[in-house]
């Protein structure tokens, strides 16, 4: 076989894989013309270019003659063309150009999220620290800029850490750096400010401590006399409640011995069997005489008023004996 016919069968067989890439780097590019402008034009008109054009961020951009829209379009425009080159590196087959295109686009998500963290993390530090320069302005504190820088300053160094780790950039030596300067640089502040209240209060509260002194006696006397006044309205309203119960208490008794003593008063229909009813086991009942006698089987529970009132009250005389050690109680119709 010659070199023109082994020349031939190579563009022959590579034609196939040419027309591959040419196919695979137009479609790219016109895939990426057209989505990164439509990306750039629907940033523009939701408003973010003059969301961030009073930002440092927006003047930096501006000073380039870039908006935040342009820029984020560009980047997926060039994403695009970079998958595209890579398809067209696979077609050919060229494996450690591959490899590397690879590697690139694999990266580029990562670094596209990281400035995406570092532009709103900017806007997010500037409103930050403009809101508190204005609360401190309202306040009418001093040195309000210093304070808004240092705001500025440390939002700033933190959303750089976060972007930088999120794009796979070792940062252990900048936390370490970052965490040492804000240790000193609160220690610093913490100083300044101990210093400047000792030194420009030590006066004031020496020329004043008398009457502060005065005031605290004064304060604590007060408290001291509410305390006091507040326990014994206190104690006056528990015992009032107390009393109340109580007198509540010997109402309701007071109705029931009335009560009592109108049941007690009631005529009874029959005697003997209204007897053993109130005298249950508490004594033994025999007739005597046209009348009772109600022999004491348990002084201690036998209803002695009961009997007797009832008995009194249904014309009997009563009285009480003793016979043998067991009480008697006898009751006998009243002669009229």
């Amino acid at each position: 076989m010659s070199i023109i016919e082994s020349i031939s069968e190579y563009m022959l067989a590579l034609l196939p894989k040419i027309g591959g890439v040419a196919i695979a780097l137009i479609l790219g590019l016109i895939f990426g013309k057209l989505i990164g402008k439509a990306i750039a034009v629907i940033l523009n008109r939701f408003g973010v270019d003059k969301a961030i054009s009073g930002s440092s961020l927006g003047k930096t951009l501006a000073e380039a003659n870039l908006t935040l829209s342009s820029l984020i379009g560009a980047l997926v425009r060039w994403f695009i063309y970079l998958v595209a080159l890579l398809a067209a590196v696979d077609i050919l087959q060229v494996t450690a150009f591959s490899n590397f295109l690879t590697m690139v686009v694999e990266y580029i998500p990562f670094l596209i999220l990281g400035l995406l963290i570092i532009g709103l993390g900017f806007l997010f530090a500037d409103f930050i620290s403009k809101a508190i320069v204005n609360s401190l302005k309202d306040a009418g504190l001093p040195h309000t800029k210093i304070v808004g820088f240092l705001v500025r300053f440390f939002v700033y160094l933190i959303v750089v850490l976060t972007a930088l780790s999120v794009m796979k950039i070792d940062v252990t030596i900048l936390n370490t750096f970052a965490s040492a300067m804000a240790w000193g640089l609160a220690i610093g502040i913490a100083l300044t400010i101990g210093l400047a209240l000792g030194l420009g209060l030590k006066d004031a509260i020496a020329r004043n401590a008398e009457s502060l002194l005065k005031s605290i006696g004064l304060v604590t006397s007060k408290l001291s006399e509410e305390i006091t006044t507040k326990e014994l309205e206190s104690e006056i309203k528990r015992l009032e409640s107390e009393l109340n119960a109580l007198k509540e208490e010997k109402k309701r008794e007071l109705e029931q011995k009335k009560a009592r003593l109108e049941a007690l008063s009631k005529p009874v229909e029959n005697v003997e069997e209204f007897l053993n009813k109130i005298v249950g086991s508490t004594g033994r009942i025999t007739r005597f005489y046209g009348g009772y006698e109600i022999e004491i089987l348990d002084p201690i529970s036998f209803p002695w008023c009961d009997v007797m009132l009832t008995m009194q009250n249904m014309g009997y005389d009563v009285w009480l004996s003793k016979k043998d050690n067991v009480y008697y109680v006898t009751c006998k119709p009243r002669a009229e």
